[in-house]
């Protein structure tokens, strides 16, 4: 046996033991909210673990005085049951997970059988999210992205419904789903655990002769429904919890969009304690309106905790290994490794293998119906163009930018764009910057920097124009460059081509190399070729511009071809680079904005290539640009004493395309 199988094989023992702890609701065990021991009687062995928020009751502070709640009730002349039955009451106020396992009856969806719910594996880590923003006294806003056997919605109602029980009275909540009939059976969980409850009496009936709405009549709170197809239907009324039930399935359509029934809800909400807003959903592709949540949620650019469960969470998928174990971790292909470096455990990557085989399901429909990531769950295409691995390996240096600005000049366009060129930090600019440029006054290095643009449109739908800066500086040292800094937004086409020309500047005097032939392909040729007008004017200013003409036609007296021209022989050239420099970990990409698009880049029917409908492909067109241009376009770097050479203009080649 070689080291690397008696690794996995110890790992594994670690990942078992973790997806399988024991969990015991009524003792606290295996819980996911700190807690903290106590005995109930004198002769326990083992103490319960109680919530630690109980630490500010009264009651509580009382009891932990003494070694158990019996010697309490004993030392105090009381009834030992009865102070049992009062500790419990207090301690259903702090424990969902004991109140969920003694007073809430739900029913199984197939066998159609009543249960009390005892929180699984993977709806203990959506409770974990949703506990520690309400213990901290956050307004609870998540957006829950769901997989098979997920369990999430009923989580979800259960936790609602115990807010209104136990904690808050005229506390009203909302059901949304695409239609009415979605959001109805949802709350049917509230009849089976009123009907079953054996606490408190639960009397739900019609609210003001209304059949969407219900009101709790013993605690004033009232449960209504609505639908993204009847978004007027509950308006009015003063909710404190929504859930947004398959926001994934909601389609715009004339005068509705879900992004207004969502913002008129937002709207409503009071940013206090226990509010609630959830969104859920499974993954209906990308470019739609959950996905837009998902990612903005993703980046922190949103209040909202986004929370995602792989399938390798669930320990419903999981099976023994039948046969020699180390025979089968040999047989692993690329994925199936890739899988275990993400923290599936051996018997859940023969349960995937097995379960792929019995179903004769292809990789795309194995991914969309089990998700290993969130990409996985969003992806809408079986014809990738990097593997998930790939982007994975890229991934592992994304970091939050040290700055967020954009640069300012005396002008916008034109030579006073470029004078007196300065940072500043600005919350909502367009220049996330990760290293700042480096100047000395004894030496210059060339070929330092290079800086790519890749131009889009010029409205908020269109795709973003990308300006990519790629500092080559560690290749001296037989290192590999890194990210220094990206601008992403939309220009008018002039601004844009002064804008890249400043940040250029701004770096040092980087290599300049711009896509040219975007704007033919996006918008009508006379913008093309105005962006080109443009180019051919900013030459009088700045130089160290890539051509793609022929030296020989050049000197023949042929006009030089300023731009990267993208075609069938240029375009897979620079993305088969991008493809190897994240496959060898040959460059730093800091820009988690890049490995997103790489997750939702494919390879088209007619062979072409581009973002999956409803994505964008700015940012990985950019990146491939730099990419190429740094790793096989440009010559070395080098360091020139000022002092002895003086500045020297970088050199670079060129090639003629198709």
């Amino acid at each position: 046996m070689n080291n690397r199988i008696k690794y996995i094989l110890t790992e594994n023992e670690k990942r078992n033991k973790k997806l399988f702890e024991p969990y015991d609701p009524i003792m606290g065990f295996g819980s996911p909210i700190e807690r903290v021991p106590i005995f109930y009687y004198a002769h326990n062995e083992k103490a319960a673990m109680v919530p630690k928020t109980m630490e500010q009751e009264d009651f509580y502070q009382e009891i932990a005085t003494y070694s158990s709640i019996e010697e309490y009730a004993t030392s105090n002349g009381l009834n030992v049951e009865q102070v049992m039955n009062q500790f419990n009451d207090l301690r259903m106020n702090h424990d969902f997970e004991l109140y969920a396992a003694t007073t809430i009856t739900i029913q199984d969806k197939l066998s159609k059988k009543k249960f009390k719910l005892k929180c699984r594996r993977s709806q203990r880590k959506i409770l974990k999210e949703l506990e520690r923003m309400r213990i901290a006294g956050e307004p609870i806003r998540a957006i829950l992205l769901k997989a098979r056997q997920l369990g999430g919605s009923t989580l979800i109602q259960c936790y609602f419904f115990w807010i209104q029980d136990r904690l808050k009275e005229n506390w009203h909540s909302a059901i949304f789903a695409d239609v009415e009939d979605q959001a109805k059976n949802i709350r049917g969980m509230y009849t089976t655990i009123s009907d079953y409850h054996p606490v408190n009496k639960v009397t739900l009936k019609p609210f003001e002769q209304s059949s969407k709405v219900r009101i709790y009549k013993e605690r004033g709170n009232i449960i209504g429904v609505g639908s993204m197809q009847k978004p007027d239907s509950i308006r009015g009324y003063d909710y404190a919890m929504v859930h947004c039930s398959e926001v994934g399935l909601w389609k715009k359509t004339e005068g509705k969009s879900p992004k207004d029934l969502v913002q008129s809800i937002r709207a409503a909400l009071a940013d206090v304690p226990y509010s609630c807003e959830i969104l859920e959903s499974t993954a209906k592709g990308v470019g739609n309106f959950f996905h837009k949540e998902w990612t903005a949620a993703k980046r922190k650019e949103s209040g909202y905790t986004h929370i995602f469960v792989a399938w390798w969470e669930i320990e419903l998928y999981w099976k023994k290994v039948e046969g020699d174990v180390e025979e089968f971790i040999k047989t692993w292909n690329s994925y199936e490794k890739w899988l275990w470096n993400i923290g599936a455990t051996i018997e859940g990557i023969y349960w995937y293998r097995y379960y792929k085989k019995a179903k004769q399901y292809d990789d795309w429909r194995m991914k969309s119906e089990f998700p290993s990531t969130d990409i996985e769950a969003f992806q809408s295409t079986g014809r990738r163009f990097f593997k998930p691995e790939i982007v994975e390996r890229a991934r592992r240096s994304n970091r939050a930018p040290d700055f967020i600005g954009d640069l300012f000049a005396d002008g916008f366009t034109g030579p006073e764009a470029i004078e007196n060129i300065s940072f500043s930090e600005v919350p909502e600019g367009n220049l996330s910057v990760w290293l700042m440029p480096e100047t000395f006054t004894d030496k210059e290095i060339l070929n330092r920097y290079v800086v790519s643009l890749d131009i889009g449109g010029r409205s908020d739908e269109s795709d973003n124009s990308v300006i990519k800066v790629i500092d080559r500086y560690w290749m001296l040292e037989g290192g590999i460059p890194e990210v220094a800094a990206v601008w992403a937004g939309h220009l008018d086409f002039d601004k844009l081509a002064w804008k890249a020309i400043q940040i250029c500047k701004f770096y040092n005097n980087a290599f300049y190399i711009p896509e040219i032939n975007k704007m033919s392909e996006k918008h009508e040729d006379t913008e093309g070729i105005n962006f080109i007008t443009i180019l051919d004017e900013i030459i009088d200013y700045y130089d160290n511009i890539y051509t793609r003409s022929n030296p020989e036609q050049v000197r023949a007296g042929a006009p030089v071809a300023y731009g990267f021209h993208t075609n069938k022989t240029t375009k897979p050239r620079i993305l088969n680079a991008l493809n190897k420099a994240w496959r060898d970990d040959a460059y730093y990409e800091y820009d988690e904005r890049a490995c997103d698009e790489g997750d939702q880049f494919e390879i088209k029917e007619n062979g072409s290539f581009g973002a999956v409908d409803g994505a964008h492909d700015d940012h990985v067109i950019a990146t491939a640009l730099a990419v190429w241009a740094a790793l096989d376009e440009m010559p070395p770097v080098e360091i020139v004493p000022i002092k002895k050479q003086g500045p020297k203009k970088p050199k670079h080649k060129s090639f003629s395309t198709i």
